[in-house]
């Protein structure tokens, strides 16, 4: 009795830790690229730092802190590729036309790395049925 329980123990684990991965591995790309999220994300649609990190959290599922999220504003800021506004007592992030620009060519990148990528893992990958 005690080895089926530590063989379906094992395997529960196991299916956590995939589980795991999989959530992992959204949460690795959202940080991963999160300038260019923001960039999107404000992208004719200005808001402030609360509003970004939950139109994250409703996209991806990830939840961003603030010590993430504004430290990379701020750089985004000193790169010209954001400005800030007080507005009502918040700080209000908008895309400045460099941002625009800058976004609109990492995006093409973007797509073509994304692509390349998954040519690559298709061809890389077995079908289960052919064995190794």
């Amino acid at each position: 009795m005690g080895r089926v329980t530590t063989t379906i123990a094992r395997r529960e684990m196991l299916l956590e830790k995939e589980r795991k991965l999989e959530e992992r591995i959204t949460e690795r790309h959202v940080k991963a690229f999160l300038d260019l999220l923001i960039l999107a994300i404000l992208n004719g649609n200005p808001m402030y730092g609360y509003k970004i990190i939950a139109a994250v959290h409703k996209e991806f599922g990830v939840l961003l802190s603030p010590g993430s999220l504004y430290p990379l504003l701020h750089a985004l800021e000193e790169k010209r590729m954001v400005e800030s506004q007080s507005q009502g007592g918040r700080i209000v992030y908008s895309v400045t036309s460099n941002g625009k620009k800058i976004f609109q060519n990492t995006v093409t990148e973007y797509k073509a790395t994304i692509r390349q990528m998954d040519n690559f893992i298709n061809s890389n990958t077995r079908n289960p049925s052919q064995g190794l």
